[in-house]
């Protein structure tokens, strides 16, 4: 347990090296310390293990590489696949991709960075994009947005953020960015400002602000747009509720399991990486014709605007088909809709005995993520259901992306449900 929180401290300090670097944060240099301090631990802990542990019983099971994986250049073609190694000889734990270090100038220079473009690098005043803020919900589960602002050089200075509209608020409107020393160590030099909105000030329908963060010379500007649902839609709220551009389901919170034909759902607990699955029962069941009333599971959701069109994801569990007749498939539909029909495994791929990449990724990731396009010319409550075609096939969520949506490793958390 303690080498691997290690390991995931170790991870943080070299990608968020890596990502400052490219922005010029004076932070960048101290966080390349603090991952290489946790190769040294990590070293450290195998060694203890090796020799030290029930008096060197376990000697050697720490001796394998487990730092450095993807490095083809250092270990060869099979860098990312089992052992990393060079000429069938295990090479030492390395970071990779390696740290970076910059000369950070004397004088002081105010970068800001905004939430939602952290995947990009982008940093204000550099960026000629706006700066704008991931989309503010009465309904959002997602984490509190933020705004940063970082040093470029080693002299402190004074920040002050300032808002347009009395309804957009930020946690600490004005301070000094600086080197700090606590215990456990040194705190970048920057500061994370969370930035929120008083809803009941927000006029109905939505409205736009401006936040202007000035320090060491300059300014920039960031956008910020609060969505709030009024009228009809607002009053008639129901299931799970869109925020910031899509909706996202766990698959045992469904309204409705229906079964037909002696086939039902069943739960299994903790399959799915974010929760439960859900699986039609039993696994022995024929293939069904999605429609009608065959077995499906049904999910109410409240969209706020009319999207026209919708993507829904699939997450299901990798598998291999059961059926002679191969493949293995779902149905996807809204409301009153012809269900659309996704061989999983024709789309994505299934284990063809060849290790085809696709495959590879789905099982390490413990998901196959599939998706089917809708047209949805209305605002307001849809059902959204899913149908049985084959059996064995795992559900473990769904994610509507009504255009908001971007791309996180596990997907967005689950959506406000009323």
């Amino acid at each position: 347990m303690l080498a691997t929180a290690n390991l995931y401290g170790l991870r943080e300090a070299e990608f968020k090296n890596l990502l400052y670097a490219g922005q010029g944060r004076a932070a960048t240099n101290a966080l390349a310390a603090a991952a290489e301090a946790g190769l040294e631990r990590d070293f450290a802990l195998a060694d203890r293990f090796n020799t030290e542990v029930a008096g060197g019983k376990w000697r050697g099971f720490q001796t394998q590489p487990h730092i450095g994986y993807g490095d083809v250049e250092r270990y060869g073609p099979n860098a990312g696949w089992q052992q990393p190694e060079k000429n069938n000889v295990a090479l030492p734990d390395e970071i990779f991709p390696k740290v970076r270090r910059i000369e950070v100038p004397e004088a002081a220079e105010l970068g800001v960075a905004v939430d939602g473009a952290d995947d990009s690098g982008q940093w204000w005043p550099r960026s000629t994009a706006e700066a704008v803020l991931p989309v503010f919900s009465p309904y959002q589960t997602r984490p509190q947005q933020y705004v940063e602002v970082f040093n470029r050089g080693r002299t402190p200075f004074e920040y002050r953020i300032e808002s347009s509209v009395p309804w957009l608020v930020v946690e600490r409107s004005k301070g000094r960015v600086e080197e700090q020393v606590r215990v456990g160590g040194r705190v970048e030099e920057q500061v994370r400002v969370g930035v929120r909105v008083e809803w009941g000030r927000v006029p109905g329908g939505g409205a736009e602000g401006v936040l202007t963060v000035s320090g060491a010379g300059a300014s920039v500007t960031v956008k910020a747009v609060a969505q709030k649902p009024s009228g009809k839609v607002a009053r008639g709220l129901r299931g799970f509720v869109e925020a910031g551009g899509y909706v996202a389901i766990d698959a045992e919170h469904h309204v409705w399991a229906v079964g037909a034909k002696g086939i039902g759902w069943r739960r299994i607990e903790r399959i799915g990486r974010t929760g439960a699955g859900v699986t039609p029962w039993p696994v022995t069941a024929a293939r069904q014709t999605p429609g009608g009333a065959g077995p499906r599971l049904e999910y109410e959701v409240s969209l706020l605007s009319a999207p026209g069109e919708v993507t829904v994801r699939a997450y299901v569990s990798p598998r291999n088909p059961t059926l002679a007749t191969g493949g293995l498939r779902y149905g996807v539909s809204f409301d009153d809709g012809e269900p659309q029909v996704v061989d999983i495994n024709a789309v994505t791929g299934a284990d063809d005995g060849l290790m085809n990449k696709q495959w590879a990724r789905n099982t390490s990731d413990n998901v196959n993520v599939t998706a089917t396009r809708h047209a949805l010319g209305t605002a307001g409550v849809h059902r959204l259901k899913f149908w049985m075609v084959d059996p064995t096939v795992i559900l473990q969520r769904l994610v509507i992306d009504t255009g908001g949506l971007t791309p996180t490793y596990l997907g967005p958390l689950e959506s406000r449900r009323i």
